[in-house]
């Protein structure tokens, strides 16, 4: 924290008090703290699953292409060249004579120099983790390894989109072959102290790979595609120095030119220290906090880009725009961003500090709190329970005759105390039987006794 010079003359009643707000951005940095230190243990989200953290990532890919140069390699028997990227496998024992099982997942195919540019297939391209993350990363493994196969086992242009290699064609590549490989690691050695990576330019590295005769062996493993070298198959001598081209480039450089702020010209800046001015620029963001009716102001600086209430990093500027308004929404932000600065700014919300409404003289933590949750298993239960359940129809008794009218009063006026349960009005039994037509079978006369059975059956709640 640093306090900006204040053109404002303030008595000291009126400095305690621009205290005491300024306080009020205290309060959620200790919360924060808290459910950060209850983080360690049980954390709520992974930080990495953020859809803003995952497009950070991506943009700090390193992208490589390798190709071959025709003024670099007098020797023309070089293709075709297999160009794969591979990691030797974590349970593999390399034999003696034997090279590690390597595993790899894409490789591609080299038939010409980059001269032709008519050629389809002068370029492999792959996509590896960011320079930082090399060294810590499993990507330190990785290596690209470079086979020319003889004649026999070649693989067709046919088997190729792109020029990416089909898995199923790669088995043709078993027999003597000659083959080379890059560590990744000594690449990003090379990346580290490099400037203009950082700007988005291309930068263009040579490497002499020694290429070894040897006998290849595929091996697929259930569905990973793995291979080892044998050099006891074939004979040791013949081996060759090959001229490799590298273009790296990272994968989101194109996106570096949208911001004012990746604009900036670094002209005055010695070459010296160059390298540790841009890195410091890269993620560095100025916090302003407005206090005291956002008269005073006190500035802190956080670098890649870090929320400045919990120190989360959020990978790119506008990630840390979406951690704030979903994380921290006590406070109103607003961001700008221009050639010299990428800046927010911080002030209090008025109506999110009220107190909520509680009766007078109670405590708050000794009140009960309710919760009521109706799972959508239960509902869905009970709404098949009540299609299940059949419709009821009624049954209508018809008098044959006056006289048996008459005679039955005293059971009517059961069976009607009986059948009020089912609420039964007298229009819809009439309606109901004139649309029983004469080509229609009558309803059915029930006796006394099967009528106050079914009635008792109608109004047992089970039913």
């Amino acid at each position: 924290m640093c306090r900006q010079p204040s053109t404002l003359e303030l008595s000291p009643d009126e400095q305690l008090a621009a205290e005491e707000t300024f306080k009020l951005y205290c309060k959620p940095v200790e919360l924060c703290n808290v459910i950060q230190k209850r983080a360690l243990d049980n954390p709520a989200f992974l930080q990495r699953c953020l859809h803003y953290m995952i497009q950070a990532s991506r943009k700090k890919r390193i992208q490589l292409t390798v190709s071959l140069s025709r003024g670099t390699n007098t020797d023309h028997n070089i293709f075709p060249l297999y160009v794969l990227l591979a990691t030797p496998t974590s349970d593999s024992i390399p034999l003696e004579g034997h090279s590690p099982i390597y595993r790899f997942s894409r490789a591609c195919l080299l038939t010409s120099f980059t001269e032709f540019a008519s050629k389809d297939h002068n370029k492999a391209t792959f996509t590896i983790p960011d320079v930082k993350n090399i060294a810590t990363s499993r990507a330190c493994n990785l290596s690209i390894i470079l086979i020319r196969c003889d004649s026999e086992g070649q693989v067709g242009e046919n088997n190729c989109s792109g020029d990416h290699v089909e898995a199923s064609a790669l088995r043709k590549l078993e027999g003597k072959c000659f083959w080379g490989k890059i560590p990744i690691n000594l690449l990003g050695s090379s990346l580290e102290n490099c400037v203009t990576l950082n700007l988005g330019h291309t930068v263009e590295l040579a490497s002499t790979v020694t290429m070894n005769p040897s006998f290849l062996e595929p091996k697929f493993l259930e569905q990973d595609s793995c291979l080892t070298f044998c050099s006891h198959k074939v004979d040791a001598t013949g081996s060759y120095q090959l001229q490799v081209g590298i273009s790296v480039q990272e994968a989101g450089a194109r996106d570096m030119s949208e911001s004012p702020y990746n604009s900036y010209s670094y002209s005055d800046v010695p070459p010296s220290s160059l390298p540790h001015i841009i890195r410091l620029r890269a993620g560095n963001v100025i916090f302003n906090f407005k206090y005291y009716n956002n008269t005073m102001q006190k500035t802190e600086v956080t670098e890649d880009f870090a929320c400045a209430f919990c120190l989360v990093k959020c990978g790119s500027y506008k990630g840390l725009g979406c951690h704030l308004n979903s994380t921290h929404d006590l406070f109103h932000f607003e961001f700008w961003i221009s050639e010299e600065c990428q800046a927010v700014n911080v002030s209090l919300k008025a109506d999110a500090w009220k107190m909520e409404l509680v009766g007078k003289g109670v405590d708050p933590r000794h009140q009960t709190f309710s919760y009521c949750s109706r799972l959508k298993m239960r509902r869905r239960r009970s709404l098949a329970t009540v299609e299940n359940i059949s419709p009821v129809h009624p049954h209508i008794m018809d008098s044959v005759s006056p006289e048996d009218a008459q005679a039955g009063s005293s059971k009517d006026e059961f069976v009607q105390r009986e059948d009020d349960n089912n609420s039964v009005a007298p229009d819809s039994a009439e309606h109901d039987h004139s649309l029983n037509g004469s080509n229609l079978t009558p309803p059915t006369v029930l006796e006394f006794g099967k009528t106050r059975k079914l009635s008792a059956e109608r109004s047992d709640p089970r039913k």
